[in-house]
């Protein structure tokens, strides 16, 4: 006997979001948090130096627009020419996530609620923090010296590093600690909303939509700067000191906006829901 006339029958081919109750994200963070604790050393660092060397590949592809652009149509200054790359820079942040590598600003909330429902412990979670912080930024550093060997990438494209850096290791430290913070809220947003989404078209336009934010507004990320700025600085009239200090500093915001804008009010969110 068939279903009744007047119930309607939904398959998962149908609901192409699938969205899930923040209670059910905050589990599935949980359960995902553990198994990203519990891994050996050995596997953070070699996931989190391909994710530093995968958002390289983005912010040269960025880049690839954002000089060229300003080098043909100077009138567009900085932030224009960083509209047209932030077209592009997706592309990065698509090899890191669908690639499954990783970046720092992505262990703010899916471990954080692991160590939150005591299921594992703090020291585990600094641990991973320290450990992918590190290997991201090593992985830029080597990526940016290939980069910055001599006629790899044309003047063009050069231009928009020098500009890039010059411009963000040019901030007041109240600026560049506010815009990380902004930056960390929205890399732990597209945490958040890749958990509760699962069509691979929904993850893939919510991946390109923080990208394209990230680049286009020049939000802080530490380790998206610091894939380009090791590339700039020097041209800048910089230091590597000055972008060592800017990488702790954004850092610093990355994590208050993550965990303090986002993870906190969505935990308890997901409290009230349960309720």
């Amino acid at each position: 006997m068939g279903p009744p006339t007047n119930v309607t029958m939904r398959t998962t081919s149908e609901q192409p979001l699938e969205l899930e109750q923040p209670h059910e994200i905050v589990q599935e963070a949980s359960e995902e948090g553990r198994e990203r604790l519990d891994r050996t050393n050995l596997d953070i660092i070699l996931t989190a130096l391909i994710g530093g060397g995968e958002v390289s590949l983005g912010g040269l592809a960025a880049m690839s627009i954002t000089g060229p652009a300003l080098a043909a149509f100077p009138a567009l200054g900085l932030f224009g020419a960083l509209a047209l790359g932030g077209l592009a820079f997706p592309i990065g942040l698509s090899f890191v996530i669908v690639g499954r590598s990783e970046l720092f600003t992505e262990n703010f909330l899916i471990p954080v609620v692991s160590v939150y429902k005591g299921q594992r412990s703090l020291g585990s979670l600094l641990a991973l923090w320290g450990l992918s912080w590190l290997s991201n930024v090593l992985g830029c550093a080597v990526t940016s010296l290939l980069l910055s060997a001599p006629h790899v990438l044309g003047d063009p494209i050069l231009t928009g590093y020098y500009a890039y850096a010059e411009y963000k290791l040019a901030m007041p430290p109240l600026g560049l600690f506010c815009s990380a913070i902004v930056a960390g809220a929205a890399m732990t947003v597209l945490t958040w909303l890749l958990l509760a989404a699962r069509h691979p078209v929904a993850r893939l336009l919510l991946i390109y939509a923080a990208g394209y934010l990230l680049y286009a507004a020049n939000l802080s990320h530490s380790i998206v700067g610091a894939s380009m700025l090791f590339v700039g600085f020097a041209a800048s009239g910089h230091t590597l000191w000055d972008v060592l200090g800017w990488i702790v500093l954004a850092s610093a915001g990355n994590l208050v906006g993550g965990i303090g804008l986002v993870t906190l009010f969505r935990i308890l969110q997901a409290r009230e829901k349960q309720r």
